[in-house]
């Protein structure tokens, strides 16, 4: 978990060598959406995933054991195809105008900052499955400890590629990550692989219009 933020750059570095090759094929607005298909594609789309269940059982209104039990079914519900479609919307238009904009350190920065973040998340979550499960093993001590290598990567990473811009970053990622960890322990007692999934989405997509956003910190 330490090297998180190590692997975020290194997806955000490849989404970025291959906005610049697209860019000479073809006009931004193709571009946005072949980078943002780049993207899920690097993850097999493991974190949409986690959002679209997340957004199932936590939007559903029904009680916490509930919700954790709709979390588990695999198929996606009407809920979760709305929030998949509203992220992926919003990162294809993101990275449309990084693109056009050619912001690419931007394109590098927000799947490192997101996966800080989900770290961070993690960190200060306890696990909501009494009778655990595969998400259990990424919550607790050791992202403690990895928070520890994780954050100053991330905050280097952030000053060196967009300055102050990019320190306010991960301030905020800071703060979504315990905002995060207050809800998700209010709602369902903790977090899951899911809601790791779902906050990296999240916190990925606000990264990137943060980034394309007009007239912030330029540079």
């Amino acid at each position: 978990m330490a090297c998180f933020p190590l692997v975020g750059l290194l997806i955000g570095l490849i989404v970025a060598l291959f906005d610049r090759a697209a860019s000479n094929v073809w006009p931004p607005g193709i571009v946005g959406a072949l980078d943002c298909i780049c993207l899920a594609l690097l993850t097999r789309g493991l974190h949409l995933d986690g959002l679209a269940d997340t957004a199932d059982g936590i939007l559903s209104s029904r009680p916490r054991d509930q919700a954790l039990t709709i979390m588990k079914d695999s198929s996606t519900g009407a809920l979760g195809a709305t929030v998949l479609i509203l992220v992926i919307f919003s990162k294809t238009v993101s990275l449309q105008e990084l693109s056009r904009q050619h912001l690419i350190e931007w394109m590098v920065l927000a799947p490192a900052i997101s996966r800080f973040s989900l770290v961070a998340l993690a960190a200060l979550s306890p696990y909501a499955r009494p009778e655990g499960g595969l998400g259990a093993l990424f919550v607790g001590k050791g992202a403690k400890k990895a928070l520890f290598v994780a954050g100053p990567i991330t905050l280097a990473s952030c000053w060196f590629l967009a300055g102050l811009k990019g320190i306010l970053a991960f301030m905020a990622s800071c703060a979504m990550a315990w905002v995060a960890a207050i809800w998700f322990k209010n709602r369902l007692g903790g977090v899951t692989g899911d809601c790791l999934g779902a906050h990296l989405e999240l916190v990925e997509t606000i990264m990137l219009l943060y980034g394309a956003a007009k007239g912030i910190l330029k540079g």
